[in-house]
């Protein structure tokens, strides 16, 4: 049974193509739905920190351009807020 608070990312990419701040998304959330599972543990920091600042969750402008494309209809720029808040 799939964990009912992680994200259906499919890793398709078609979101990277579409979003100005050049973050990669799906990478992202693959390490905020690891962060949701583990309660809060300390691999999906560990793994932020090796990140440039501009390229982290925090530096998602909200824009949602990345939503209009996805596939799968992900609240993306919801998402990084919600990672941002929870680091």
């Amino acid at each position: 049974m799939a964990n009912p608070k992680a994200l259906s990312c499919t890793a398709c990419r078609y979101c990277t193509s579409h979003y100005p701040q050049g973050l990669d998304i799906p990478h992202l959330l693959a390490l905020y739905n690891e962060h949701r599972f583990t309660g809060g543990g300390f691999i999906a920091p560990m793994a932020l920190s090796a990140i440039p600042a501009d390229k982290q969750p925090n530096a998602c402008i909200g824009c949602r351009s990345c939503e209009a494309v996805c596939p799968q209809q992900l609240k993306i720029s919801e998402a990084m807020s919600d990672f941002t808040a929870m680091l």
